[in-house]
């Protein structure tokens, strides 16, 4: 990553992951100490030694990790997803937010349960005819099936994507854990972009 010109206002950002993380492995080794505590047996500090050494060690890996490749930084020039950088002025767009879907707007993925559930009260989804998607669905479709920017192979894991439309032409996805929030930094950033005739 690229050091940021500390100047430059960040508009939006999210950690990855948070440090508070690491302190599952103190939990761990003190769970161990009161485990042998409560027993009545005498404390052996080598097990909760090696309970806090282990988890802290492999925590600390997955929070390092997504604090590298989950992290978002916007600022009036650049929008950062994990490790890549992509200028702003390559952004020409949003696409609106994907519709929500429910079982009566369209294909639902569903539990075994769920569907032995709704059978025993006389629905049968599979009888029932697909909804034609309406406009909004089909361009929501059209930029959920762009790749995501980053190093990541799509959207991580909590994140919700954002369609962007980028010069190129091209779509790609950006994301977030507060999607609604970067996509209102992002549209008040290319709405002054508009308004400044750049």
């Amino acid at each position: 990553m690229t050091e940021r010109d500390p100047q430059t206002p960040v508009l939006f950002a999210e950690s990855g992951s948070s440090l508070l993380w690491l302190l599952s492995g103190p939990a761990a080794a003190g769970m161990m100490v009161y485990i042998q505590f409560t027993s009545g047996a005498p404390i052996n500090w080598l097990v909760p030694t090696v309970f806090f050494v282990l988890v802290t060690f492999f925590v600390g890996i997955m929070v390092f990790a997504a604090r590298v490749h989950t992290s978002v930084q916007l600022t009036a020039d650049e929008l950062r997803q994990g490790t890549q950088i992509t200028p702003v002025s390559e952004i020409l767009g949003l696409y609106p937010e994907a519709p929500v879907r429910s079982a009566t707007s369209g294909p639902v993925a569903m539990n075994p349960l769920t569907a032995r559930a709704l059978r025993r009260a006389g629905v049968d989804l599979e009888d029932e005819p697909e909804p034609e998607l309406d406009d909004a669905a089909k361009l929501a479709e059209k930029w959920q099936a762009a790749p995501a920017l980053g190093e990541l192979t799509g959207v991580p894991k909590g994140r919700t994507g954002i369609g962007l439309q980028m010069a190129g032409p091209r779509t790609v996805q950006a994301w977030a854990r507060n999607h609604r929030r970067l996509r209102a930094a992002l549209t008040a950033l290319l709405e002054q972009r508009a308004e400044s005739g750049r």
